[in-house]
């Protein structure tokens, strides 16, 4: 059986997913139908609002946002409010990109246990639609925005259904998946209560808004093939909550959620409320139902659903005490998956609320002995977008002024700046100012034995093993070398895990070095750190890199910074005054894993990535040359990473 957190996880990823795509679908249709219908016999946008479930204070903000008020109770909230919120907006948990961002979170931490095309797939369409969330300003723009969102998730969801083991993983993605969408199939019903209902009011346009009901839950063919030409009053709603064949409709979602959960251990408690709701769906009186009647049952389908989910979570998602996340809400669109709580040991000190903004500042002076004619420099200094951070927004000063400056990306994917000053000066000063959010990494997961990880990296045909290979043949500052296999060699013992192997290495490093700023230099052979056992951040960077070459994984250099001033109660790391260096290890089947010797930890929340490369000299932040004097200079190197505040995770 999955570990707790594991099955919960995944069980979330299944209902965001499911999510993303049907309030996707339901807002494109919505907006299809006012194209449909004329002016003034639209229903407004604020059915949209009832559907994502936005509380009274969500509805007074928008509210507010409008112009004076158009009818009894405030103004009437226009398209544009109500697109963004339901879409966009970061506050709303419920909207469509806070879903992807929640389903790629929990994809995230569940790598483990679900393909790795499908972890590629949501970040790809995360980055994609935040990158482009703009677009839904204007309706061109939003639809192809929401065409994409609902093309990817049907992608990811026939990738989950090829490729992915039956077993309790794929159980519980399926499981929330079908929860969700019975859900929100009631959500829309309650809705368009009016059009769905036997005995619902009808006009001269009854036809448009019947249409757009079935299309919001992709069931309009599906029903024209189902149901005779002249379908009878109650033939909607008979066939979105009684039909067993279509997927999307209520009962069949609680038919397929009984039989997975019958695959389950202790599944009594789960099937006896699966039991009640479909119970409640079968006997309910279709033919004849009134829209109040037809919201009524609706709200004991949800309450029906919410117990489900209860008897989930006692049943398979409890954490133990000592780790156990806050009580779940009732069942409905406005859920969040609780935080996962790490363990202290595994070096994430995530706040609970999942993110950290940090401005990082990086100014670097050099004092010239002579006048300098001219200078030309490269700066590894953007930090880099990764699954765990985004740079917000970044600047370059340079003083005197650069007479040319230009940017690219080099072959590992680092920012890289070019510039040149000229023109006679004695300084020169370079300030680096970046905001990056950093979101909580995940702990590694339970790692094959470390023979296993160099044979899979040799034949694993993959794009992230591809890339991988480069970072284990020797490099500038890292050469091959017999004493290197002889010191990582103790970890290394026959069948450990390779993870465990590698944080050992780590260990014994810090244990075994002194850290003493000035001992070396960039250009000190790393067999003189090895022999003398002493060093900074580089070097312990290098050593482990070149110990786990030589054991024939893959390793790289990072680059970056560590946050400056340490929480209450803890000592301040080493390395926090200056950027900071440590290594990513590759691991078949998870990624890459970085690991920070220096201070014997892996790398949490409490780092910024700038770049990575084979060794230092890839990725240093500032290099460069001089013509015309300047033959002896002074450096002065200032970091300040300073915590702006912690944000929810979307």
């Amino acid at each position: 059986m999955l570990l707790s957190r594991v099955a919960q996880e995944v069980y979330w990823a299944g209902r965001y997913l499911e999510r993303v795509e049907d309030m996707s679908r339901i807002v494109q249709v919505h907006g299809e139908t006012h194209v449909d219908l004329p002016v003034g016999a639209d229903v407004g946008w604020s059915p949209l609002l009832e559907v994502c479930g936005a509380d009274q204070s969500s509805v007074e903000r928008l509210r507010r946002q409008e112009a004076a008020p158009t009818a009894p109770g405030g103004p009437r909230i226009g398209e544009a409010a109500v697109v963004g919120f339901v879409v966009t907006d970061r506050d709303n948990p419920s909207s469509i990109l806070s879903s992807l961002a929640a389903a790629r979170d929990n994809f995230r931490v569940a790598r483990p246990v679900v393909p790795r095309e499908v972890w590629e797939l949501i970040n790809e369409l995360w980055l994609s639609l935040s990158a482009d969330a703009h677009q839904i300003g204007t309706r061109e723009g939003r639809v192809g925005w929401l065409k994409r969102a609902i093309d990817e998730c049907v992608r990811m969801n026939g990738v989950l259904a090829s490729t992915m083991r039956r077993d309790e993983a794929m159980a519980f993605i399926s499981i929330g998946q079908q929860i969700e969408r019975a859900d929100i199939t009631g959500r829309i019903l309650t809705v368009r209560a009016d059009s769905a209902a036997a005995t619902g009011g009808r006009d001269r346009y009854d036809e448009v808004h019947w249409m757009a009901l079935l299309r919001s839950v992709a069931a309009y063919q599906p029903f024209r093939r189902a149901m005779p030409a002249r379908p009878d009053n109650g033939a909607t709603l008979r066939f979105l909550l009684q039909d067993d064949a279509f997927p999307r409709a209520v009962s069949s979602c609680l038919s397929e959620l009984r039989a997975t959960v019958k695959r389950l251990p202790d599944n009594e408690e789960v099937l006896a409320a699966c039991a009640d709701a479909s119970v409640l769906v079968a006997d309910a009186p279709v033919d004849r139902l009134t829209p109040p009647e037809l919201q009524s049952l609706v709200a004991d389908l949800q309450s029906a659903l919410g117990a489900i989910h209860e008897r989930l979570d006692a049943t398979y998602f409890r954490f133990p005490t000592a780790m156990a996340p806050e009580s779940s809400s009732p069942v409905g669109l406005s859920l969040r998956s609780p935080a996962v709580a790490y363990d202290a040991d595994l070096g994430s000190s995530s706040d609970s609320d999942g993110q950290r903004v940090y401005r990082v500042s990086h100014r670097t002076t050099y004092e010239y002995g002579g006048p300098v004619e001219q200078s030309y420099n490269e700066a590894h200094l953007r930090p880099r977008a990764t699954n765990y951070q985004r740079c917000t927004s970044h600047s370059m000063d340079v003083e005197p002024e650069t007479t040319s400056r230009s940017e690219y990306v080099d072959a590992f994917g680092n920012a890289v700046a070019i510039f040149v000053v000229a023109g006679g000066f004695d300084r020169l000063s370079v300030t680096a100012t970046s905001v990056v959010t950093v979101t909580a990494v995940p702990p590694p997961p339970p790692s094959p034995p470390w023979e296993s990880a160099q044979w899979l990296l040799d034949i694993d045909r993959q794009a992230g093993a591809r890339e991988a290979r480069q970072y284990r043949a020797p490099s500038r500052l890292v050469p091959a070398s017999p004493l290197l296999y002889e010191y990582a060699e103790p970890s290394f013992a026959a069948g450990n895990p390779v993870v465990d192997a590698v944080v050992d290495l780590s260990a014994r490093i810090h244990r075994d070095f002194v850290y003493e700023p000035g001992f070396t230099s960039v250009t000190t052979p790393l067999l003189d750190v090895l022999e003398h056992r002493r060093g900074v951040c580089q070097d312990f960077a290098h050593l482990a890199i070149g110990c786990l070459r030589s054991m024939g994984l893959a390793a790289r250099y990072v680059s970056g910074y560590i946050e400056t001033v340490p929480p209450e109660g803890q000592q301040k790391l080493l390395g926090a005054d200056a950027s900071h260096a440590w290594f990513s290890v590759y691991v078949p089947g998870w990624g890459w894993i970085d690991v920070d010797p220096t201070n014997d930890q892996l790398v949490s929340d409490s780092y910024v990535t700038t770049a990575w490369g084979r060794d230092y000299w890839d990725v240093s932040p500032l290099r460069g040359s001089v013509e015309g004097g300047g033959l002896s200079h002074t450096l002065d190197v200032a970091v300040d990473v300073t915590r702006l505040t912690s944000v929810a995770a979307p």
